[in-house]
């Protein structure tokens, strides 16, 4: 109870903090040129009108989009005011302008004047449509970078596979949101105008969207059966207790407060009507605005025929190269619950289902029969009887509101039954204690769920996405037959202001590299330094 009032007065606190500010948000990607099927990088930065991170927020959400469509969306993590994520740009995108644009929860109560935009160019170089937009000349112009003594290579000129040592001067002081990209230069981009940063826009009358200050809110409708729920579910398979209470915002729309939880997930939504046997469905929202710009500026590509087809193999080259760079879903427990008794029934002979598996060894947990439905019911060690009411049951952090399905789950498939005493709350709902059974594999091994329950893959807030860094540091390495040619040879969003060096290795791919440190002054000016190498 004492944590909940705690939870209560900081959000409090933080919506009054957020009725006087606006968010300001800057974005650096890796580069501003794209074929369709590469990974765009992405650094995200908000602060308020002084320039200081906020902390409001803690997510931010990307879309690309041009006059027909929305092509790719992504949802990235904000810690004290910065985030970085990646965006895989479909194959189906045409040659032309996208736009790119971000934007909080939070940032949507101003409008769409207040989020922050940039124009990048995508090239097809597999199919030609009647929606291309961009001319191109086949003449590489004069971009080379004058050599500086504010950021320096160690040689001019590397091998293929070899340490480049990259170091620079003191950056400018207080400067924030630095990233450093190393990027093949071959091709030169013209005539692509960006718009303007947003400006200060007078405080909204209506306060619409909350600020997702403790993590993403997402929302799902009632798509069959009865508007109105006993209750909404939104749980994550897996081997730990992730599992949240639907608040009904409005007729047939509830909201789940998650926190937590990071990248692809594999979720199921729960909807439980007001009456057994009865029908209902939820399908999640989309938390993106999916608003379409108008027109889009023009693009002019300088590149050679050589280049861009070089280029374009390498991209339909990496899905067939060994992937070291997908991220993980979250290992530990979200809740930080220990279970009371924990049965590895690895230990144990087996039996066929979960109910003479209960009847045989498992102590503390009682099957009762309650207006001709089958109950789980825990033992309250404190009272020495058993409790009145029903427990959560879970499989693989899925609950199971049929408590005659578990029984009669397959218990071969089952590795542990964790057994949690005492009062649980998620949402609304209040648990007399937790049944958790968890599979070997974790992944919903033989589990039918219920008609009620829809299971899907949801993309929470990307975290912790390394771009996929080449070593060669050993003779194995150097010589490994697996291909590396990689345009964007780096990217770092995540450079501190005190750093003044760092090393990267060269890939396969001969030619000449841009290197581009850039950040933000505290006064909000962005600063750029650039260099060059060549790889022979």
């Amino acid at each position: 109870m004492k944590r909940s009032i705690i939870l209560i007065i900081s959000l409090l606190a933080t919506l009054g903090m957020a009725a006087q500010e606006q968010e300001f948000i800057r974005i650096t990607t890796d580069k501003e040129c794209y074929l369709a099927g590469e990974d765009l990088w992405i650094q995200v930065c908000v602060n308020d009108a002084a320039h200081k991170p906020m902390n409001i927020s803690q997510v931010a959400y990307i879309e690309i989009c041009g006059p027909q469509q929305v092509y790719a969306e992504a949802k990235i993590q904000l810690t004290d005011g910065e985030g970085n994520g990646r965006i895989r740009l479909p194959r189906t995108m045409h040659t032309g302008s996208f736009l790119l644009k971000a934007y909080t929860r939070y940032l949507r109560n101003w409008g769409e004047e207040a989020f922050s935009r940039k124009y990048i160019a995508v090239i097809n170089t597999l199919q030609s449509v009647p929606e291309d937009q961009m001319t191109w000349t086949d003449t590489l112009p004069d971009i080379s970078v004058q050599p500086s003594s504010t950021l320096t290579t160690d040689k001019e000129m590397y091998n293929r596979r070899s340490k480049v040592k990259l170091s620079w001067e003191t950056l400018p002081k207080g400067s924030y949101g630095v990233t450093l990209s190393v990027v093949r230069n071959d091709h030169a981009l013209v005539s692509l105008d960006q718009p303007a940063l947003p400006s200060l826009i007078k405080q909204p009358d209506n306060w619409e969207w909350t600020a997702e200050s403790e993590g993403h809110i997402a929302q799902a409708k009632v798509v069959e059966g009865q508007a109105v729920l006993k209750t909404a579910r939104l749980a994550c398979a897996g081997k730990d207790i992730r599992l949240f209470e639907g608040q009904a915002a409005e007729e047939g729309i509830y909201t789940f407060y998650t926190h937590g939880i990071h990248n692809m997930q594999d979720i199921a939504l729960d909807a439980v009507p007001q009456q057994r046997g009865e029908k209902g469905r939820m399908e999640p929202i989309s938390p993106f605005t999916g608003t379409l710009p108008e027109r889009m500026p023009s693009a002019h590509l300088s590149c050679t025929k050589e280049a861009l087809q070089e280029r374009s193999v390498n991209v339909q080259l990496q899905p067939l190269l060994p992937n070291t760079n997908n991220p993980q879903s979250v290992s530990e427990s979200l809740y930080n619950f220990q279970p009371d008794i924990t049965y590895n029934l690895d230990e144990w002979v087996r039996f066929t289902t979960v109910r003479e598996t209960l009847i045989e060894f498992v102590m503390g947990v009682r099957v009762i029969k309650r207006n001709g439905e089958s109950i789980m019911q825990l033992l309250k060690e404190d009272a020495k009887r058993y409790s009145e009411f029903k427990a959560l049951v879970l499989i693989d952090g899925i609950p199971i509101e049929d408590h005659e399905q578990a029984l009669d789950f397959d218990a071969r498939l089952l590795q542990y039954i964790h057994q949690y005493q005492g009062g649980y709350t998620f949402g609304g709902q209040t648990y007399d204690g937790i049944i958790s059974m968890i599979t070997h594999r974790g992944t919903l091994s033989g589990l039918r769920l219920g008609e009620n329950t829809s299971f899907l893959a949801y993309e929470f807030p990307q975290k912790n996405i390394r771009f996929p860094e080449k070593l060669y540091e050993t003779e194995e390495q150097k010589t490994s037959r697996l291909p590396d040619f990689r345009h964007t040879l780096y990217w770092n969003p995540c450079i501190s202001p005190t750093e003044q060096s760092i090393n990267f290795y060269t890939s396969d791919w001969e030619g000449n590299y841009l290197i581009t440190l850039k950040g933000y002054t505290p006064d909000g000016k962005m600063w750029e330094r650039k260099a060059m190498f060549t790889v022979k």
